[in-house]
């Protein structure tokens, strides 16, 4: 079964931009719970969250949802995709991606860069605009030591920077179809993994 998805998460290092509209951790959560409860009284006992939003507040959002549903409801609760506190090897950061992008620092794509507009560009190219996008210089930045060390907004993870990471000029819709496919096949196995050992026990 398929449920409709939530338009809106925790963005805290997007505020400030123009557009963006962020939950707080505490809304997350408690419309994660709710969501997956009203499901639960129905009789579902596993969940699969596909989730893209790598943002550390969402994820701390989901992590706590995950927990407490697990506590209070005994559910099963998995994430597709971007995954709290998630062991390597991780689906998200694939080698097989990285060798797709034409980028020369693959490492240092992330927000709007090559390969999330080559994404944008594979379903819809009038998500892009790409005149804009062709003329934008790269802009590689350190932004896992600076998350590391507790930034919470692109400000402070790319200073003076335009809120992307990386080089949106080089994505092509091809490497997005290619990389989806490619982050498609671990995050499955994944997710039957962990399926059948909770089947087991």
């Amino acid at each position: 079964m398929l449920a409709p998805s939530i338009p809106y998460g925790v963005s805290t290092l997007a505020i400030g931009w123009p557009g963006t509209v962020s939950l707080s951790v505490p809304t997350l959560r408690r419309l994660i719970v709710e969501v997956v409860g009203g499901l639960a009284s129905h009789g579902f006992r596993r969940f699969v969250l596909a989730n893209y939003q790598a943002d550390p507040d969402h994820l701390e959002a989901m992590a706590k949802a995950r927990r407490e549903l697990a506590r209070r409801l005994r559910v099963q609760v998995l994430v597709a995709g971007f995954e709290p506190g998630a062991r390597p090897p991780n689906p998200m950061v694939n080698r097989r991606v990285r060798a797709l992008m034409r980028s020369p620092n693959p490492d240092a794509e992330w927000h709007s860069g090559e390969l999330e507009t080559a994404f944008m560009l594979s379903v819809d190219r009038k998500l892009v605009r790409e005149g804009i996008a062709k003329r934008l210089p790269p802009a590689w930045f350190e932004f896992r030591r600076a998350l590391a060390r507790g930034a919470r907004n692109f400000r402070h993870l790319g200073p003076g920077g335009a809120g992307y990471f990386g080089w949106p000029a080089a994505a092509r819709a091809k490497t997005g179809r290619d990389a989806m496919a490619l982050r498609g096949n671990p995050i499955a196995r994944r997710l039957l993994r962990a399926l059948a050992s909770r089947s087991r026990s």
